[in-house]
């Protein structure tokens, strides 16, 4: 009798556990058979407001809501919103306009909440105007600590939510093993699929720890091509086993480490989707990119390696897809291969640009509704971003809460000192040293020493380093280390710096493998660093070369008398000792590499790439001339005794 007592217990608990589950699930369910074709197809679109015209007919960053913007809002929806710089350049009116949209967009009662989500990856790619840059994920591979990492990202979320976005599209879970990409680069942790994951997996602990939703991107791996989707279709010739065994290693731990969204690559993976489409700019038989790829989205991210959250169509305004595929056309074929969010389908910009992206949804439901893209992918898709919303809260009606309050906080908050010395601090850790011809450390003021950078924007960094270095005593107040803007130096003052200075710390920035060819236009400043080694030289002076971008020039250099690498080279506009909380964004790796450079404190970063060498045609081989894990650990010079 007990055993039978139990039996129905059992029972009963099994039954009413299972009437609580369906009662939950039929809450996205429920809103879903409520939902017209266009509703639908509003939820999984995520536009951009970047631009609009005025009324002079000139192109203005989207500050505030406009009432095109509005209009559209209230009529569609839409699943989420992506933010940009032109959006976010000051902390107040983010925030301002963020909740704008999130009002107007749940105008009508019983619509869910939009997703809101900005490319704050941290270094190269970042959009809060006055945000913290970071130091970028490249800089984090070379300090090589996980705690760190995971620091950057939760600094990074505590600002995007502090705008009132719903997450940050980050983490970048690309592998940077070719190292003539043009567009991944020091976007990626490093070479090595292990590296990447450690880091990876932390930045989604960050981010989660600061209440910011994370995204892996670009799946199923962006690092091994030589063509930039943004302007090209690349192509991968790879098995899904290859795959397997190097790209896809971080996504999976990212996917088990709880990331809620993936962001898909436009690339063509010939070895594993055999769909085709004739394109409409060549008029040839072209692959189907990975966002436009059942077998990858669906067989292989959801089925083989079990991801549940959302997946994001990369920009579907990128030449890869708006060249060569019809823009009714890509809808279908990104919803049939189980894309979740299409990301910018059409880009408002005028009053037509508004009305062409009012009629792609209209088209794009006609077609769901004439079963011309399948209605059964469509309600899939849909039920995903509503299940996803209810998860977080995103179903409750929207509540600006105290908005005033909530401003207060994103200003003290967003580019805060505190977030620019903390990410200072780590920029240093990242600093890599990979040749030193008992160049340094330095005698100050002995060593006569000049900064020379390729941009005027970096003179205000290369300063800030050597006031800094003054305050805090590390050299004397009386060392003068000039520092000129190579563009704005005339030839024969050029020569003069050269010959006049002992040591010459030369700034030199490459974007792509084209950075470092002579032969390209784009190789016209490693053109003039070879004449700086040239002239310093002949005149018995030597040059640390400061590789400040991708870190594959430095092998460009091998007269260099020292290398040091530092991962980013962008500049500041703004003191931000005089503007305190609030400052413009600015790089903090050229000011941080300087800094030790001239004495500042050790340096200990190391390579989380290889380095290939070059040529005489400057073209990478097979040779690796600094392996990852090279660096140099260097002590500042001891003080003297007083």
């Amino acid at each position: 009798m007990k055993r039978w007592i139990a039996l129905l217990l059992a029972l009963i608990l099994l039954l009413s556990g299972a009437g609580l589950a369906e009662e939950k699930a039929s809450v996205p369910s429920d809103m879903l058979r409520q939902m017209t074709t266009e509703q639908k197809i509003a939820q999984l679109l995520m536009p951009a407001f970047y631009y609009r015209q005025n009324e002079q007919g000139e192109k203005v960053g989207v500050q505030e809501i406009y009432p095109e913007m509005e209009a559209v809002l209230k009529e569609y929806g839409f699943g989420g919103v992506i933010f940009n710089l032109q959006n976010s350049r000051e902390n107040e009116k983010a925030l301002r306009l963020v909740d704008a949209v999130q009002k107007a967009s749940g105008s009508v009662a019983g619509r869910p909440q939009l997703i809101t989500c900005t490319d704050q990856e941290g270094g190269y790619v970042t959009r809060l105007g006055r945000g913290t840059m970071t130091p970028g994920s490249m800089a984090l591979g070379a300090v090589n600590d996980p705690a760190v990492t995971e620091a950057v990202a939760r600094l990074i979320g505590e600002e995007v939510v502090a705008i009132g976005y719903s997450g940050s599209f980050g983490p970048v879970m690309d592998v940077n093993n070719n190292p003539s990409n043009p567009i991944i680069g020091i976007r990626s942790f490093s070479d090595d699929p292990e590296t990447v994951t450690v880091h990876g997996t932390a930045f989604i602990h960050g981010l989660h720890e600061a209440g910011s939703l994370s995204a892996l991107k670009h799946f199923p791996g962006h690092g091994d091509t030589d063509t930039d989707s943004h302007t090209g279709l690349p192509v991968v010739v790879k098995s899904y086993e290859q795959l397997k065994d190097f790209e896809l290693v971080p996504f999976q731990a990212g996917i088990d480490a709880g990331a809620d969204m993936v962001m898909t690559a436009h690339i063509v993976y010939p070895l594993i989707e055999k769909g085709t489409y004739i394109s409409k700019e060549t008029g040839e038989e072209i692959g189907l990119p990975a966002t436009f790829s059942k077998t990858i989205l669906t067989d292989i991210l959801r089925g083989d390696m079990g991801f549940s959250g959302l997946i994001v169509a990369d920009a579907m305004n990128m030449d890869a897809i708006a060249r060569h595929f019809d823009v009714l056309d890509a809808a279908k074929l990104a919803i049939e291969a189980g894309v979740d969010l299409i990301l910018r389908p059409v880009d408002p910009f005028t009053p037509d640009d508004m009305a062409a992206l009012e009629q792609y949804v209209r088209d794009v439901a006609a077609l769901a509704d004439e079963g011309k893209i399948s209605m059964e992918a469509v309600d899939a898709a849909v039920l995903r971003v509503l299940s996803f919303k209810e998860q977080h809260g995103m179903l409750a009606p929207y509540d600006s809460g105290d908005l005033e309050d909530r401003i207060r906080k994103a200003v003290s908050v967003v580019g805060s000192a505190e977030h620019h010395e903390q990410e200072f601090e780590i920029a240093k850790k990242a600093v890599t040293l990979l040749k030193n011809e008992n160049i340094l450390p330095l005698n100050l003021p002995e060593d006569k020493a000049a900064v020379l950078v390729p941009f005027d924007s970096q003179v205000m960094s290369a300063e800030y380093a050597v006031s800094r270095l003054k305050e805090e005593g590390k050299i004397p107040a009386e060392t003068e280390i000039p520092v000129y803007s190579i563009p704005s130096l005339p030839a024969g003052d050029l020569v003069k710096v050269c010959q006049e200075n002992r040591r010459i710390f030369a700034v030199h920035t490459a974007y792509s493998a084209a950075g470092m060819d002579p032969a390209q236009k784009a190789g016209s400043s490693s053109v003039l660093m070879d004449t700086i080694l040239t002239l310093a030289h002949a005149a018995g002076n030597s040059v640390i070369v400061i590789s400040a971008q991708l870190p594959y020039d430095a092998a460009r250099f091998p007269s260099a008398d020292a290398l040091a690498v530092c991962f980013g080279a962008r500049g500041m506009s703004e003191d931000p000792r005089e503007v305190g909380n609030g400052v413009s964004q600015y790089g903090p790796n050229l000011p941080a590499a300087l800094y030790l450079l001239l004495g500042g404190g050790e340096i200990s970063g190391t390579l989380p790439v290889n380095l290939p060498a070059m040529d005489s045609a400057c073209k990478f081989t097979d040779e690796i001339l600094y392996p990852r894990g090279t660096g140099i650990r260097l002590s500042p010079p001891e003080k003297p005794a007083e």
